[in-house]
């Protein structure tokens, strides 16, 4: 699927990357599915301002829609600990997420030729982005039930080879973002090691 080479390291802590056409409306697709689906749940169980305001909600249970519970799963197995902490978190969690979508649809959109051209938080919010997209094609293709194997053998009509080659490009592109981010923090490591 890709024509790039993925995310390279320029200079000190910028990561570049240049996606095709067809690159971007596809990562842009994803990043509004994403950003839609993390919409809040609506709060109807308190009225409380104050709780509102710092992100508690009444939601004690996870979400219906399996890819919600993926991308926001319990914290605890038991029960009772879990639901206090989802009421506690999952508002902060949905809110970071959609963050990190926003930021892959800002610097897609905001790039007429191509190029994304990230710092170090961004480069961090891209990392957490694509792994959201990622966990949530998984669900879809049901990576912990089947093998990469059985996906790769998947038939050329059938839909979800599509999203198969999706999911395996952005393990791809998310790997590159990691090692020029560990690049860097390796030299970073080096000069004040160098320096000390």
């Amino acid at each position: 699927m890709t024509s790039t080479e993925g995310f390279k390291r320029q200079g000190d802590h910028t990561y570049i990357a240049h996606f095709a056409d067809s690159e971007k409306e596809v990562l842009l697709n994803l990043c509004e599915q994403i950003i839609e689906l993390l919409a809040e749940r609506r709060d109807h169980g308190h009225e409380d301002p104050l709780a509102a305001m710092v992100g508690i909600t009444s939601h004690d249970s996870p979400p219906d829609d399996e890819v919600l519970h993926r991308l926001l799963p319990n914290a605890y197995t038991d029960q009772v600990d879990a639901s206090e902490f989802r009421r506690y978190t999952e508002s902060t969690l949905r809110q970071k997420k959609q963050a990190h979508a926003m930021s892959m649809r800002i610097h897609l959109k905001s790039s007429d030729d191509g190029d994304v051209d990230l710092d170090h938080d961004n480069a961090n919010a891209w990392l957490g982005g694509i792994n959201d997209i990622r966990l949530a094609l998984g669900v879809r293709l049901k990576v912990e039930n089947n093998s990469h194997e059985e996906l790769e053998l998947l038939s050329p009509d059938d839909p979800l080879r599509g999203v198969y080659a999706v999911y395996t490009w952005l393990g791809w592109l998310q790997e590159t973002l990691l090692a020029a981010l560990i690049d860097d923090f390796d030299e970073d490591e080096e000069s004040a090691l160098s320096n000390g």
